[in-house]
């Protein structure tokens, strides 16, 4: 596993979360921070196309772990195991109705063969820098961008240095890196809400007002009302060959942002502040 410097700090200091929150077999925690992300634009690429670039309409749990663990100071790879199944949870509100618009980029290619050599700098040693052959056919891709989109976020974590430093972080208005929705141009706004508790629900049934995963046969069919499921990454890991997804998630949501009905015997949704969401 890799780090970088910041983290490496962050690790080595004495500044701990005193009370992290726990999390249950059911991924409900104790406590969670709260926040919303928005942009103008955003993109999630869905790894499952390979030549029209499409986004998922919800961001893909290990894609929120990279945005949080980018406000902490973590790196690339830096990650995953504070974000691994069984002690972090995050639940999705998708807070705006799931527009896209669909934008043409020509993308030129490299070639590895091509060089450009000068001899100068410092001792007039030669360089080599591999430069694109501007000659070359330019290839029309379509990219599906997401339209002002805003979710709602709620995480917990049971790492003790990350859920500190995160609600820290939050509290102060401060990202070690520049998040972004998705793509790295397509700067994020993050406004925090606050630190809550879980309440569970005493109910057969409940309206959610999260995304609903990987519990579809739960939704209690509304008349006139349609839901779209996506199955996205969920979590990661990395080894000496690369990064590599482990899990998948499938998310049952409304494109419209309304909420959806479930039955509570198949599901566990909990109240945090005046919303009601599942956790995974």
């Amino acid at each position: 596993m890799t780090t970088d410097s910041s983290w490496v700090s962050i690790r080595g200091s004495e500044k701990k979360a005193s009370d992290p929150p726990t999390i249950d077999e059911n991924h409900i925690p104790s406590k969670c921070l709260s926040l919303t992300i928005s942009a103008d634009w955003g993109h999630f690429r869905r790894i499952d196309r390979t030549v029209t670039k499409q986004t998922y309409r919800v961001p893909p749990r290990t894609t929120i772990a990279g945005m949080l663990a980018a406000i902490v100071g973590v790196g690339r790879d830096g990650y995953y195991d504070v974000f691994r199944e069984g002690n972090s949870a995050i639940s999705i509100e998708i807070e705006s109705p799931v527009r896209t618009h669909s934008l043409p980029s020509l993308g030129l290619g490299t070639h590895p063969g091509e060089t450009f050599t000068s001899a100068g700098g410092t001792g007039n040693k030669t360089i080599q820098v591999q430069y694109p052959d501007s000659t070359a056919n330019r290839q029309l891709h379509s990219y599906h961008y997401l339209v002002d989109p805003v979710y709602r976020i709620n995480v917990a974590v049971e790492d003790p240095i990350f859920y500190g430093t995160l609600r820290d972080r939050l509290e102060n208005g401060e990202s070690y890196y520049t998040p972004s929705m998705g793509l790295s141009e397509l700067l994020m706004n993050v406004t925090f809400h606050s630190e809550q508790k879980t309440v569970p629900i005493n109910a057969s049934t409940s309206v959610v007002d999260s995304v609903l995963p990987d519990a579809i046969e739960a939704v209690i069919p509304s008349p006139g009302q349609s839901y779209a499921v996506e199955n996205v990454p969920g979590f990661m890991t990395t080894d000496e060959t690369g990064r590599h997804t482990t899990g998948f998630i499938d998310y049952a949501f409304v494109e419209d942002s309304s909420r959806l009905e479930v039955s509570t015997n198949k599901v566990t949704p909990v109240n945090v502040g005046d919303r009601t969401v599942v956790f995974r």
